[in-house]
This record gives C-alpha cells, structure tokens and sequence, in this order.
C-alpha cells in the first residue's frame, strides 16, 4: 500500500472546514502521498486544503466558478469524467455530488465514501429550484428542471462505477438504497472525529458557572434549519451563538433579535472555546451525519440532534443528548415548536460530562483510520486478484 498511488476525488474545494473536510483531513493522515482532485478550488476559503497537493478540472479556468459553483451543475459530469487519474493505483472518491463518475480503468480500484445521494437532484430538489431568485424565474425554472433530470440519468450511472461504495451513516445507507435499484453497499464507517481540539481546552483550576447561552456550529443553508433555532431560542428567551456561513446569512440575521450572535472565520481555540462554556448545542438540521453532536460530546455538552442525522445513531437520547423529532417536509413551525420542547426537556435533565467525552472519544480519528484502512487493503487485495 505504502507504494501504491492514491488519487483522492472529492465534489469541490471552496468551503471553509466542516465534517467532509475533516474526512479528507484523515485520509491525508493514513496516505500522505495522496494527491486530491476536484472540480473548482478556492484558496482563500478552503485553508484547510493547504497542505494538500491541489488538482482541478477544466472548470477552474472560469474567472467566476470557484464561487459559483451551483451554476455549473449541468457541467460537473464532464468536469469529473475529463479528470486524468489513469496514474493512480487507488482512487478514493468522498462525495455526495459528482465525484464517484470519474473514469476508471478495470485494473484501478474505485473505493467511494458517499456522504449523501446528491440533494439537489433527489429529496432536496425543490427547495433547491426555490433557494434563490434566479431559479425561481419561470423560464429558468423550466430549463432547470430539465437539466437536473439529465443529470438525474447521469447519477444513475455514475453511482455504479465505484468497486466498493462505504456510506458514512445508516440512514445514508438506506437512502441509497432507496434511489439506486440493487446498489450493493458496504457495511457502515463512521467520519472521524478530530480529538486534537481537546489541545486547546482552557483547564480552570474550579468549576466554572453554568453557561446561559446555546452554540449552532453549521453552513447556514437551509436544511440544516438554523432558522427554527433561532425563533425556538428568542421565543424562550434564550441566548443562541450561531458559528457558520453560508448562502442564508443575510436572510438568517434578518429575523434574529439582539440575543442571537453570529460569528465566523473562528480559530480552533475561539471555537474550542465556545464548546467548552456553552450550555448545549443544537443540532436540528437534516445533516447527513453533523460531526458537531460529537465535539459537543468531547467537550462535556449534550446535543439537541434531528433524529434522523447520521450522528444521531451514535447519540444515545437522554444520556449523550436529547433527539429532536423530526420527520422529511416539517415546516418551519413545527421544527421551532419540536426544538423549543426538546430545550425544555434538556434544561430539566441531568448530562454527566465524563460520559458525554468517553461516548465521543469512541469515534477518534485513530478508529476511523483503521477501520477504513483494512477496508480499503482488502479491497485492494481483492482487486489485485481479480475478484474485484
């Protein structure tokens, strides 16, 4: 393995670091000399990608693509499938969009982390059409519409071109399952959790206070239903410090009140810091898995989770959090009115810090890279013999 050649593929490179990001972060720990590729990279807002040997499509040469990637959907299959990785012994795509359609040869091993189905042409496809004025207008509404379902057929494809697909979560697993007919799927590997923030924790010689305020560490786009938490929060009068950016921050600050604060571009010892002073964290959004439950986990706090995130599989209700019940299409209402019970629920209950930490300490870096490794060796084996 160690002479193997390792080609890392994954959907785009411009957003600031978040729980995809830390996967790659990981597998560039296990294989050092992987190379990562990808559709369009923005420098200034992916700093994590630093120390990664960067290689992009065609789409990169558009002045404009490295921030307006959604525009280019209909482009992203020839972007992927024009990627030359004919060098590589091993390539690992980690996507929920376009990156398991590269081109592979049949003595290439294709190992696929999925992190999602693509949303946007699946369950999120009409809010997609309806996130912003653009897409709305009806001509361009029309031609959409008939873009993303050419790129529905093309997903059809794509999705069986990997060897091997592992999904990150249960409830991704069943997803597939539920949009690609007789897709065979690997057992379940969980996303790493990155312990070394425990390396910035403030040690306090005594018990500090209880903390008054809640913590939202998210993009702000709209499934991740930041919006609810910040009327849940003014309705009980509570104090919410939301930590993200994204598309639906204008529009997010626009219904907050002087007790909801936005913060973003933190360092790890700023958000270190907020995760160790913070009452809880909310977590409503339909993440695909929310690698925030862990780290509030790893720092003593509950977690408010949607159930039906990944992470939530790994939260244990009433002991590790509080499970917000939440079923697909809620409207705004009715998830604020869930959130607001689930925080009255959690400020009469009894969290235990050391249990919190251990129950997140299970799912380190250090476990990931193993159970992924010896996936992937088997897999390479396997290829190698012809019985892949």
């Amino acid at each position: 393995m160690k002479k193997a050649k390792i080609a890392l593929v994954y959907d785009r490179v411009n957003t600031a670091y978040g729980g995809a990001e830390q996967v790659l972060l990981a597998l560039q720990q296990i294989y050092p000399q992987a190379v990562l590729y990808t559709s369009v990279y923005d420098p200034q807002k992916a700093k994590w990608a630093q120390n990664f040997s960067v290689k992009t499509s065609f789409l990169q040469k558009l002045p404009w693509a490295k921030n307006s990637h959604r525009y280019l959907a209909p482009l992203m299959p020839l972007a992927f499938e024009s990627l030359d990785l004919s060098s590589y012994n091993i390539i690992i795509s980690v996507t929920s969009a376009e990156a398991k359609g590269v081109v592979t040869r049949r003595d290439q091993l294709h190992l696929c982390y999925l992190l999602s189905p693509p949303r946007y042409l699946y369950h999120y496809q009409k809010q997609y059409l309806q996130s912003n004025w653009f897409l709305r207008l009806p001509l361009i509404q029309k031609l959409a519409k008939k873009a993303l379902d050419h790129l529905k057929k093309w997903d059809q494809v794509a999705i069986y071109r990997p060897d091997l697909i592992i999904p990150i979560a249960e409830i991704v697993k069943k997803r597939a399952q539920k949009y690609y007919p007789n897709l065979q799927l690997e057992k379940v590997i969980y996303p790493p959790l990155d312990t070394s923030l425990l390396t910035y924790q403030e040690h306090k010689t005594q018990k500090p206070k209880q903390s008054k305020y809640y913590l939202l560490v998210s993009r702000l786009v709209p499934y991740k239903n930041v919006l609810p938490a910040i009327l849940a929060c003014q309705k009980l009068d509570r104090q919410l410090i939301i930590v993200g950016e994204g598309p639906e921050e204008r529009k997010l600050k626009k219904f907050a009140n002087a007790s909801i604060t936005f913060q973003k571009n933190l360092s790890q010892e700023k958000l270190v810091h907020l995760y160790q002073n913070c009452q809880a964290v909310l977590s409503p959004g339909l993440d695909d898995f929310g690698i925030a439950a862990l780290q509030a986990n790893l720092f003593g706090k509950p977690i408010i989770i949607n159930q039906l995130a990944g992470a939530a599989e790994l939260i244990k209700d009433g002991r590790d959090g509080i499970h917000l019940i939440y079923q697909e299409g809620d409207s705004d209402q009715t998830i604020t009115q869930n959130l607001i019970n689930s925080i009255q629920r959690l400020e009469k209950s009894h969290f235990d810090p050391k249990i919190l930490s251990k129950n997140a300490l299970k799912y380190d870096t250090n476990r990931f890279a193993l159970n992924f490794d010896q996936a992937l060796q088997k897999a390479y084996q396997a290829k190698l013999k012809g019985k892949l």
